[in-house]
């Protein structure tokens, strides 16, 4: 028996263990209520088997460790703090080398806070475990934690009431991965270089405000998948950067409202299942394509009270000659030739050409095909700048969305719309 492992026997209820620097071998097992507090430098390492540290006794806190070294057996669900109790704290804890970072499992107002959890680079997807992992979990709160190098950041299964805030999570498959989990928040959470930002399936009422979405990589990217979400409400977040901005698939009663959705290949994948759902007052900039899809009847309401969205499009041609904030004609946003770039990936690179705008012009003005798309009755003269655009971070322009040649036209694009949402941001600071 290691020392530790008979401190924590011999502690008492409502002990506190302080571990000095240095390594104190794992696993470890919490039976009763304590709080351990790991000075700097103090790691608990485990053996390579199983989870370094389960925690089985409510109230437990655990702050200030480095945990590394579990096992990697997907049947037990090895993690570097495996927590089976109610009402847990972990804070300012650094995880690596591990499976799952955190694994919680059918528990209840657990707090993690200040976590900094990456697994080790350069494995396949199918050996790796993810960040944090919830299990039929509540009322827990995920604040302020850094994840990286996992499979998906965090990862959400029958788990609801669940308040995630201020986190940062990139190089993983999704950042935020919702699988019936209802009634769930995250607000001020920024998803950079995923394969997506993130993505919310089988889920009623969550809610997704002042977010970041923003570079995640590759060609078939996401910035914010919507599958089969039931009233979600989406507000005030940054989807940049992407090669799908938003994907909407059987969106029922969805609200998605003064969000940005600029640079990307495409802004809005959206399919003619969804019912009720209303995008309005975002601001469309700089993307290679605006939308696809979008025209089925009852699907997407685009004009709500007068208002409709901004389409830097639309705006660079058109006109409001009575001064109301609406342009005076209707925007057609979806195109014939973003379906076929979806459908053959290798004409993309023509589709950024003078000839291929031309058509695209044409097709618009002396409409041929019937692609059902969105139209917008009342796009804005102006945009609304989203809170969160301060915090954008920078990308190199190979992160941008498009490929080849279209990047370099998207990354001027973007800069330009990103001038106009900053001086509209000014303006509306300076109103009475």
């Amino acid at each position: 028996m290691t020392l530790l492992l008979a401190a924590v026997v011999a502690a008492a209820s409502g002990d506190t263990l302080r571990l000095a620097p240095g390594v104190h071998p794992g696993p470890l097992r919490i039976e009763r209520p304590t709080v351990i507090l790991g000075a700097p430098g103090a790691i608990l390492r485990g053996d390579g088997r199983g989870s370094v540290l389960e925690i089985r006794a409510p109230g437990t806190v655990v702050r200030g460790l480095r945990i590394e070294g579990s096992g990697r057996n997907m049947d037990t669900d090895d993690a570097g703090v495996m927590v089976r109790a109610d009402s847990v704290t972990l804070e300012d804890l650094v995880i690596r080398d591990v499976l799952h970072g955190v694994y919680l499992r059918d528990v209840r107002g657990v707090v993690l806070r200040r976590l900094d959890i990456a697994g080790p680079r350069g494995l396949p997807e199918s050996g790796t475990g993810n960040g944090i992992h919830l299990f039929a979990s509540r009322a827990v709160r995920v604040e302020g934690n850094r994840i990286a190098d996992v499979r998906d950041g965090m990862y959400f299964d029958y788990s609801d009431s669940v308040v995630v805030t201020g986190n940062r999570v990139s190089r993983v498959r999704f950042g935020l991965h919702y699988m019936f989990s209802h009634h769930n928040r995250f607000d001020r959470n920024v998803f950079t270089d995923n394969a997506a930002g993130a993505v919310i399936m089988s889920s009623r009422r969550v809610v997704v405000t002042d977010n970041v979405f923003a570079w995640n990589a590759g060609s078939r990217s996401y910035g914010l998948v919507l599958q089969t979400a039931a009233a979600p409400v989406v507000r005030g977040n940054l989807v940049v950067g992407n090669e799908v901005g938003v994907f909407f698939d059987n969106v029922i009663r969805g609200e998605f409202t003064g969000n940005l959705v600029a640079g990307n290949w495409l802004g809005f994948k959206l399919y003619g299942n969804s019912e009720g759902t209303r995008v309005t007052e975002n601001a469309v900039v700089g993307n290679t394509f605006d939308a696809t899809g979008g025209g089925a009847e009852g699907a997407y309401t685009f004009c709500v009270a007068g208002r409709g969205n901004y389409w830097a499009a639309a705006a660079g041609r058109g006109w409001d000659l009575d001064g109301d904030g609406v342009l005076d004609a209707p925007h057609q946003a979806s195109s014939p030739l973003a379906e076929l770039g979806l459908s053959r990936g290798g004409l993309r690179l023509f589709l950024g050409s003078p000839a291929a705008r031309a058509l695209d012009w044409a097709e618009r003005t002396f409409p041929v095909f019937d692609v059902g798309g969105a139209v917008d009755p009342c796009p804005l003269a102006t945009p609304r700048a989203p809170a969160m655009l301060g915090s954008l971070p920078a990308a190199a322009v190979a992160s941008l969305g498009g490929r080849g040649g279209q990047q370099a036209a998207g990354a001027l694009a973007l800069v330009a719309g990103l001038v106009v949402l900053g001086t509209a941001a000014r303006k509306n600071r300076r109103a009475p």
